[in-house]
């Protein structure tokens, strides 16, 4: 890190916090010295890291090592030996290393690859150090044997846990005894410990001065620098320094406890699984429904979370982890989960049995999905902005997510979901964006997520709930955080099919079945709970009923072919419904029968087209 010139006692001081280059005694022999000031110095990246020269930090110098993508632990930095070094002898190995995104504190390795005498690739522990965030720590040893009969070495760093992308600078190996002058050895946040020396002495006052003049600029050291927490480095904390080095005060305040604790929390994904969340965020939207319900369920409040869509919601593989998430997180009081996801099925579907399915168990956040089963014509693009509205206008004023997907070859509905989503200012998850970068920049594979064409398999749905929980965290920040909300009254597409409910024949006036046979529901969620079959060859006699509403939605089972048509006809305008559909299975589909712009009377008839046919229906969807 580049530093202003200091006094000679800060200076003393700040040579725990610089990185000198390294010095040998005359009889000593430095082998290796990789300051990166004109490359990697054949440095590279172990595992899924990738190892680059950069001049955004540095120990000593103008540029370092910039170790990132690890997607684990092992991940970092490596090196072949050069033929210097012999196995069973010692030597001195030194190595400087600094993070600057992730928690408070981590524990870096370096360590030996090698083969052993039976040609088994083995690790050795060469020196470790934890150090906290923004400030270099050593990795030293000055007596490290190579083991016996060992070959094929190469030295490498890593940390013990974390997935933190990290800087490596000054690198040095050389005959045993070596003194490579480095940061020094481990830090410890210690509040008033500026130079990170493990005591609170005259230098720490020394270095406070110069913090506050600006003669002396260092990350690390202006945390160690606020003695009474309160995230703000000013006169009072160096006086209480002051204090407690005359032995007038033996501790420091209590910090002050933040306002907001999400405001306090730090990350734990490496670097790229951070973007790659972020990427995800298409809109972060209004935060001021789903802050409330979160925080009443901190405080004890019932809390219940509902989702729908098709099998990608229906599997659960995305659902399971992010409710454990939302439960174990957030929920201090009652908790339950609603998930009504349906194989197949399109948000046309979904309105129709959002009422009865969902809406009628009063959910507090909504989770809505059928990005891989809507397509681009107009009733999928007014039925999924009209979801979004229907569970807005619930009287417990529920929050609602929009989830996107994508199919592995890159099919999603996310043009017409995000402009639903964005017309009404609610939160918009896109793993179709996140996921479509990552493969592009081999950051993940195809086969990190999919389990077919359109599935996540465990792994993949982690990876989504993952996603989801970063941008719950983030929206609880103050940053974040939204004082009001109001419904907006403009839309993208329409959202004027929001009060469709499924009727069954006995809420219906003066039901007639006609030609069409009773038989069990579709669903397990009661949500489809009747069917009326027209078996071909019958008599084709109308099924007839009476109701008041806007519209009519008919849910029926579709397949690629074979199947009847149906005439459906309201008021005296008959349309004609299909139950051949492109890309189903023999499951329900949907379509807009009828609609009017103002509520009233509707006398409705249905028949085949041609009696030579089957047809189902599953769901009479009347929009009131």
């Amino acid at each position: 890190m580049k530093m202003r010139k200091l006094t000679a006692f800060a200076a003393a001081a700040a040579m725990l916090m610089s990185c000198p280059i390294p010095s040998a005694q005359a009889e000593d022999q430095v082998f290796m010295h990789d300051t990166f000031e004109s490359g990697t110095d054949s440095w590279t990246g172990r595992g899924a890291a990738s190892a680059a020269a950069s001049s955004d930090f540095s120990c000593e110098g103008s540029s370092s090592l910039s170790v990132t993508g690890r997607t684990a632990a092992w991940n970092g930095a490596i090196k072949e030996l050069s033929s210097d070094f012999v196995a069973g002898q010692s030597y001195s190995f030194s190595a400087n290393v600094m993070y600057t995104t992730g928690g408070a504190s981590d524990t870096f390795y370096m360590k030996l690859e090698y083969k052993n005498s039976e040609g088994v690739v083995s690790y050795s522990e060469i020196a470790a150090g934890e150090t906290v965030k923004d400030a270099w720590v050593q990795l030293s040893n000055q007596s490290y044997t190579i083991p016996e009969g060992a070959t094929d070495l190469k030295v490498y760093v890593e940390t013990a846990d974390s997935q933190n992308s990290f800087y490596l600078d000054d690198f040095g190996a050389g005959s045993e005894g070596t003194v490579f002058k480095g940061t020094g050895p481990s830090k410890k946040l210690q509040r008033g410990d500026i130079d990170y020396d493990g005591r609170i002495s005259v230098f720490d006052i020394i270095l406070g001065r110069q913090l506050l003049t600006g003669e002396y600029d260092n990350a690390a050291a202006l945390k160690a620098a606020d003695a009474d927490g309160n995230k703000t480095y000013e006169v009072n904390d160096l006086v209480l320094i002051n204090e407690f080095v005359q032995g007038k005060i033996s501790e420091f305040p209590e910090p002050p406890k933040p306002d907001n604790p999400w405001d306090e929390y730090v990350e734990t994904a490496s670097d790229q699984y951070i973007s790659f969340y972020k990427d995800a965020i298409c809109n972060m939207g209004n935060t001021q429904r789903l802050v409330k319900k979160l925080e009443a369920a901190e405080n004890g409040e019932s809390l219940t979370l509902g989702y729908i869509g098709g099998s990608i919601t229906e599997g659960k593989n995305y659902s399971n982890p992010f409710t454990s998430y939302v439960r174990n997180t957030f929920a201090k009081g009652s908790f339950k989960e609603v998930n009504i996801g349906m194989s197949g099925t399109s948000s046309v579907v979904g309105l129709v049995r959002a009422e009865k399915g969902l809406v009628a168990q009063n959910p507090d956040i909504v989770v809505i999905e059928f990005s891989v089963n809507d397509h681009e014509d107009i009733s999928y693009k007014k039925s999924f902005e009209s979801l979004i509205r229907k569970f807005l206008e619930m009287p417990n004023e529920p929050a609602v997510i929009v989830l996107i997907t994508r199919s592995k070859g890159g099919f999603s509905s996310q043009t017409q979901m995000e402009a639903a989503g964005k017309n009404f200012d609610v939160p918009v998850i896109s793993m179709n964006n996140s996921m479509t970068k990552a493969f592009n920049s081999g950051f993940l594979k195809p086969d990190d997520y999919y389990t077919d064409e359109y599935h996540p398999h465990e792994k993949g749905g982690q990876l989504i709930a993952d996603t989801m929980a970063y941008y719950l965290r983030q929206a609880m920040k103050t940053e974040n955080r939204s004082d009001s909300y109001t419904i907006p009254s403009t839309s993208a597409y329409g959202s004027e099919y929001y009060t469709c409910v499924n009727m069954s024949p006995n809420e219906l006036t003066n039901f007639s079945a006609g030609s069409f046979t009773a038989g069990n529901g579709y669903d397990r969620n009661n949500t489809l709970s009747y069917s009326y079959t027209f078996q071909k060859n019958s008599a084709n006699s109308p099924m007839t009923f009476t109701t008041t509403g806007k519209g009519l939605i008919l849910v029926f089972k579709a397949n690629s072919s074979g199947m009847g048509t149906a005439l459906v006809t309201v008021n005296g305008k008959t349309t004609k419904v299909s139950g051949n559909k492109q890309y189903t299975w023999g499951g329900p589909d949907a379509e807009v029968a009828y609609y009017q712009e103002t509520a009233g009377e509707m006398n409705v008839s249905i028949k085949m087209e041609n009696a030579g046919t089957d047809f189902t229906i599953w769901g009479l969807g009347v929009i009131k």
